[in-house]
């Protein structure tokens, strides 16, 4: 089990060099565009083009939201018994 987490670790530690050195290589930020990117555009490409995937991912948000609640609750009887009142029998 040590070493697969061991492997794990330096594989993302590899994946993580290979990324910033992908991101600071010179053909990707000589390139220019015609236009330059707008708010209205943003807007525009988030609701109409990724409608159906920001709801999908508003849903498993509020569902982790809700699972998260759930789990947290304290329900021990003595919790139970402060908080409305009642006395042990």
């Amino acid at each position: 089990m040590k070493f697969l987490s061991l492997f794990t670790r330096l594989g993302l530690l590899a994946l993580g060099f290979i990324l910033v050195a992908i991101v600071n290589d010179d053909s990707v930020w000589s390139k220019t565009t015609e236009s330059s990117p707008s708010t209205s555009g943003l807007a525009d490409s988030l609701l109409n083009e990724w409608g159906l995937g920001l709801m999908v991912l508003g849903l498993l948000m509020a569902m982790a939201m809700m699972g998260a609640a759930y789990l947290v609750r304290d329900e021990r009887m003595e919790n139970l018994l402060w908080e409305f009142g009642g006395e042990e029998e």
